[in-house]
């Protein structure tokens, strides 16, 4: 099965460490996710075919794997829950995540309705790719984090001065806190997960 790897997020180290991120030499880890800031990008562990269809820049692998050292939060994130992946058609990008990712989506379905946009999941590790049929270019566009503890993640990136909204209810179940879009003009949010029954 393929991991995501590696993932390139807008903005500077002064945005990140905003949303409090230990961020050191332009990047951190989450979990087995390397992130290096400047623009949206991914890179996986393997792939089956070349990724130029899906219209996100590609990071290559460095030849000493993971150069970030995996430290603590002062957010309390510990995982990479899941990154948005904008499509002009989710047909399309379906058979070429296929094809890159060696695997099927997980899931595809309309999450919000009928009203709302058709999406499909691919588990890549500790994430998932939630594709998004959107009508607009290909483009990752946000991602979330997990947190053991929102309320704590909240009061610690709010401390960093960071812009982050109230927890409310997710979609998907748990707890969920946005940043400000103006803060990166990117979809970032902190997520809680449901309590186990």
């Amino acid at each position: 099965m393929p991991n995501l790897t590696r993932l390139g997020l807008p903005g500077d180290e002064q945005s990140w460490a905003a949303l409090g991120f230990t961020v050191t030499d332009g990047g951190f880890r989450i979990g087995h996710v390397e992130c290096t800031l400047g623009a949206a990008a991914w890179g996986f562990d393997e792939i089956q075919a070349a990724p130029d269809e899906l219209g996100v820049p590609y990071l290559d692998s460095t030849a000493e794997g993971n150069t970030q050292e995996l430290a603590a939060h002062p957010n309390g994130v510990t995982i990479v829950d899941h990154v948005v992946y904008w499509v002009p058609e989710l047909d399309a990008a379906v058979t070429n995540l296929d094809a890159v990712l060696g695997i099927p989506p997980r899931r595809r379905f309309f999450p919000r309705g009928p009203e709302g946009p058709e999406m499909a999941f691919y588990r890549v590790g500790e994430p998932f790719i939630e594709v998004v049929g959107s009508g607009l270019d290909p483009a990752l566009v946000g991602v979330a984090f997990l947190t053991p503890d929102l309320d704590a993640a909240v009061a610690a990136v709010r401390a960093a001065g960071g812009p982050l909204g109230d927890p409310k209810p997710a979609v998907q179940g748990g707890r969920i806190a946005s940043v400000w879009r103006g803060h990166l003009n990117w979809g970032i949010a902190f997520m809680e997960p449901k309590p186990k029954a």
